[in-house]
């Protein structure tokens, strides 16, 4: 009887890790096949693997590809590969993807602009003064990657070189902007002349030059350019009037402030949605009346009412809140302001809200189409709060979709709620849809 026991026992360590092992043995067959792959493929199921592995953000084997990178003659194969660790923030390859930029004239211009933009977070003072070589390319392509690299770079040393250029008269019109971009960048206040007159040319035919020379003074942030910002803020150009309050956030909010609330009244929506975004960013308590208007009344619904709305939400406050619930439960409001406003209220005001949410789940729950409800369960499924269990517990019994049912099951997956164990058990059964018994056998695995 002992020896049954014992034989038992061990018949039920190989059913129950059995599959421990198949799975393990699977993961280690998938790594076989892609390291042949890599080892022995065409180039084309190479850069193929390459692109599912950016899906999985999988990086294991970038060695490898460092190995495959040192023996390759295939500008394509190459390429992938950088961008594979541009994406994992690699630097291995940077020494050797230097000296092939520098010594390899058969390179293609694609290569050597995806070459540069690697190389370019990584750059050491030999990498920037080659970069600096770069400037005066005949492709005006591979020129724009070197002189936004040097932009990058945080070398006072090359902002001499690109004063000169860009002072040259025979400069490509499509170098200026980049330039003039990548001085702001360095805070070159010794281009602040320079750049000061490119931003205030209103007779220029190059309007991509004035607005990034407008972003630069803002970058730069000297105090004598407020003025200037200011003043530009009456232009025509409403593009130029955007850039303007882009580049004003870098100055003090007591200086910028009733500019930044001006820009809610601009007849250009775009600079309606950037001056609520900054106004938002800031945290300009002052702002919420004119924002909550704003919200009510902007004809441009799609952009800024759910502009206004959204900064209401960073600044906060109980006036904010007040009347983002309101909008919430008022059923004539549109849908997506009021989709907006449950996930506001989830993520930064849940504790006042909880009852306000009850009540409308309760109004809406009987309906027969209610895109609300289905919403604000759903925000629901991703907030991590233990105060929402009444709630999973309620969307458990709900019948007319099953949607209801999978945002409980992952919201109480989230909260890691183990005394509703029982409540997830009971849709493990056979009779409810494979999707949701599915979910339930997760959910219980990991609770």
């Amino acid at each position: 009887m002992y020896k049954t026991y014992i034989l038992l026992f061990i018949f039920l360590l190989i059913i129950v890790f059995s599959p421990l092992a198949d799975n393990k043995a699977d993961i280690q067959s998938l790594k076989e096949d892609r390291l042949e792959t890599i080892q022995y493929g065409i180039v084309s199921q190479v850069t193929d693997l390459i692109k599912q592995l950016e899906i999985e953000k999988n990086f294991d084997f970038n060695e490898e590809f460092m190995e495959l990178l040192k023996v390759s003659i295939n500008n394509r194969l190459d390429q992938s590969i950088i961008n594979l660790y541009k994406l994992s923030d690699d630097d291995r390859a940077v020494e050797f993807i230097f000296h092939k930029l520098r010594d390899d004239f058969n390179l293609s211009d694609e290569n050597r602009i995806s070459y540069i933009e690697y190389i370019s977070k990584y750059q050491n003072p030999e990498i920037t003064e080659f970069l600096k070589t770069l400037i005066d390319e005949k492709s005006n392509s591979v020129s724009i990657a070197a002189i936004v690299a040097l932009g990058k770079s945080n070398s006072k040393i090359v902002i001499p070189d690109l004063i000169e250029y860009l002072q040259d008269p025979l400069i490509d019109d499509l170098r200026k902007p980049v330039i003039v971009e990548a001085l702001g960048n360095l805070k070159a206040e010794d281009a602040l002349e320079t750049i000061t007159d490119f931003a205030t040319d209103i007779y220029s035919n190059n309007k991509s030059l004035r607005w990034k020379a407008v972003v630069a003074l803002g970058n730069i942030g000297s105090l004598e350019s407020l003025s200037v910002l200011k003043s530009l803020f009456s232009d025509t150009d409403p593009y130029l009037r955007n850039y303007t309050l882009t580049a004003i956030k870098n100055f003090p909010l007591k200086d910028i402030k009733p500019i930044l609330i001006q820009g809610l009244k601009d007849s250009s929506w775009r600079v309606r949605v950037n001056a609520a975004e900054s106004l938002g960013e800031l945290k300009v308590k002052d702002a919420v009346p004119i924002l909550i208007y704003k919200s009510k009344n902007d004809p441009d619904v799609k952009n800024v009412r759910a502009a206004t709305l959204s900064a209401l939400g960073e600044i906060g406050g109980k006036e904010a809140f007040d009347f983002i619930r309101e909008l919430y439960t008022d059923d004539r409001t549109v849908i997506n302001l009021r989709t907006i406003s449950i996930s506001i209220l989830a993520e930064k005001d849940l504790s006042n809200s909880l009852k306000t949410i009850k009540e409308l789940i309760t109004v809406e729950w009987d309906k027969a189409n209610t895109n609300i409800l289905d919403y604000t369960c759903k925000t629901l499924s991703t907030t991590k709060d233990s105060s929402l269990k009444e709630l999973y517990k309620k969307m458990l019994g709900y019948d007319k979709t099953i949607n209801l049912k999978l945002y409980a099951l992952r919201g109480i997956r989230l909260n890691s709620m183990s005394s509703l164990k029982d409540d997830v058990e009971l849709l493990t059964g056979e009779d409810n849809p494979d999707s949701i018994r599915k979910l339930a056998i997760d959910v219980l695995k990991d609770i």
